[in-house]
């Protein structure tokens, strides 16, 4: 909102502290109005003594708006207006023209350059004011939009990055396959392979093609949450079954890794009231992504209740998760760096949805030197929340 009852007011005009002028005079004596009329209205300026100078300027420090007088070195302000009208980067910065001859000849030709104004000795200051609030006003909404479209181009640029990688795996995956495939074949043309061979390449195959089916499913539903069109149903179940689903499942994943997977449970385990399938594929979600930390060889899922609320935590043996990625492995389409975790694609986003759809909570906790923990809350079936469906 603007301080001064002179000027226009609109809430998308930024605080004259905030907004940044340059202006572009022969010298200082010549531009001293200049600044004197912006400083009076709270702006920050900058100054050029030339076209050369004040073009360079805007071009590496954009400023929101750009006061030119006409008798600018070495040709005159409107070759500068028409510099900076003809580059992508300055020609949305309103300029303004300070020109001492007020003919309409003069005038047209100024604005025929790229002049969003232009001032004279006969200008009233109130017009003066109006018009160059009414111009930072545009150059505000327009910078909004700017933003905005900048915020979705670099969303739309980190799914298309994790797209890629999920193609890539889903690439190995097909690639598996197709290697057990001709192994199979092989082996059953020639008889030579034992039976043991031929069960630990059927049990590989099998565990690929449901990785391949449940990335695929994290995709849809993901999808299918963005669109506003998931719902779940409402059952009591134990969170111990969960895990132990959860186990059987990855259990050859994680063998063939080279690592395990252990279940503890600690006191009583308080049902909740939830959907099954979902939660069951949110512990997934939650084991798999400690699984992959390449320094863990053990992914612990403990479950207990307290005060009303079960718990379920998957924590790794040696690899945390550092303080500053605690949020950020939640986020769908992110790439981790290579000092934190690898890439997670949308599981932990789905399943840090999920579990707030059932009224409940997900967070990292460390846990002593046992690495970093993913711990899943929920509230005890005899005060859980009806579920917030979205349909």
């Amino acid at each position: 909102m603007l301080p001064n009852e002179r000027t226009t007011r609109s809430e998308v005009v930024a605080q004259p502290r905030e907004v940044e002028a340059l202006v572009a005079a022969s010298d200082r004596n010549v531009g001293r109005p200049l600044v004197d009329f912006l400083r009076e209205e709270g702006i920050n300026v900058q100054f050029a003594s030339d076209a050369d100078r004040a073009f360079e300027e805007a071009l590496i420090h954009r400023p929101n708006i750009i006061l030119i007088d006409d008798r600018l070195p070495p040709s005159g302000g409107i070759e500068l207006l028409q510099r900076l009208k003809s580059n992508t980067r300055t020609h949305f910065v309103p300029a303004i023209l300070f020109a001492q001859d007020d003919g309409i000849a003069h005038r047209i030709k100024a604005l025929a350059a790229g002049a969003d104004a232009v001032f004279s000795p006969a200008t009233e200051g109130e017009e003066r004011r109006t018009r160059l609030w009414a111009l930072l006003r545009t150059q505000s909404v327009y910078r909004r939009q700017e933003r905005h479209q900048r915020n979705q181009g670099s969303a739309m640029q980190e799914r298309r990055r994790w797209i890629g990688g999920f193609v890539h795996d889903l690439q190995g995956g097909i690639g598996t396959l197709q290697a057990n495939f001709d192994y199979l074949a092989q082996a059953a043309r020639t008889r030579k392979s034992g039976a043991a061979e031929v069960e630990e390449c059927i049990r590989d195959s099998e565990t690929v093609f449901v990785q391949l089916i449940r990335g695929l499913r994290t995709v849809l539903e993901f999808e299918r949450f963005e669109t506003g069109r998931i719902a779940m149903s409402e059952v009591p179940l134990v969170l111990s079954d969960l895990a132990k689903q959860a186990k059987a499942d990855l259990e050859w994943h994680a063998k063939t890794l080279g690592k395990t997977i252990e279940i503890e449970r600690v006191g009583r385990d308080q049902p909740v009231n939830g959907d099954p399938d979902h939660l069951k594929e949110a512990v997934i979600n939650l084991v798999g992504f400690i699984l992959r930390l390449p320094k863990n060889r053990r992914a612990l899922l403990r479950i207990w209740s307290a005060g009303g609320v079960t718990c379920l935590s998957v924590t790794g043996d040696v690899e945390r998760i550092p303080p500053e990625d605690h949020d950020k492995i939640f986020e769908p389409y992110a790439r981790a760096s290579k000092q934190g975790p690898i890439a997670h694609g949308l599981g932990l986003a789905l399943a840090k949805v999920v579990v707030a759809l059932h009224g409940g909570s997900l967070r990292v906790d460390d846990v002593g030197n046992e690495g970093s923990a993913l711990v899943l809350e929920l509230k005890a079936e005899t005060s859980a929340p009806r579920l917030r469906s979205v349909e």
